[in-house]
């Protein structure tokens, strides 16, 4: 059975066990304001050499800012997880919060979970006077269209500073409204 909660500090290290393993074979890239879909073969098995350890940096800061941390649990193992940083960002006229992260498990994908986390992630964002939550998208077609189907738009000029850790994501908006 799965167990839905927020994360408490104690949960911090399982973010870096989900399985993130995925064969992508389509990215996309951004041309004139535009997406664009190129065949790109990689297998991305787990998390890339000192991402975790970043992840982990980043995500503590965060939590500690007042960040909100949900995850899904089977059993005692975090098999989902979503995170929404308390910063504020002002793009596009709007009022943002970031979703920092949101991984499931490669077991426990097509089930649903990434959607229910989105959604929650989006009630959050309103409960605390967001306008919508800023995406900075890896640039893989299964991640930018998830994305998308949860009504995501592209931003026509993303923040500075979160282009500038991301330059290649896809950078997307999500309006609460």
């Amino acid at each position: 059975m799965l167990i839905e909660r927020e994360l408490i500090e104690s949960d911090l290290p399982l973010l870096s066990l989900i399985d993130r393993s995925e064969l992508v074979e389509e990215c996309y890239r951004m041309e004139n304001g535009e997406l664009i879909l190129y065949p790109a073969r990689f297998d991305m098995r787990g998390w890339p050499e000192g991402e975790a350890e970043e992840n982990a940096r980043v995500l503590e800061k965060c939590w500690r800012s007042g960040g909100w941390l949900h995850g899904i649990f089977d059993g005692d193992v975090l098999v989902a997880a979503v995170v929404v940083d308390n910063r504020v960002i002002h793009n596009q006229g709007l009022n943002m919060r970031q979703l920092k992260f949101l991984h499931i498990s490669r077991a426990w994908r097509g089930q649903g979970l990434g959607g229910r986390l989105f959604a929650l992630a989006c009630a959050y964002g309103r409960k605390v006077g967001a306008e919508a939550l800023y995406v900075s998208a890896t640039e893989s077609r299964n991640t930018v269209e998830f994305y998308q189907r949860q009504g995501c738009r592209l931003l026509e000029q993303p923040d500075p500073e979160l282009f500038d850790l991301e330059p290649h994501d896809i950078h997307l908006y999500c309006p609460l409204a």
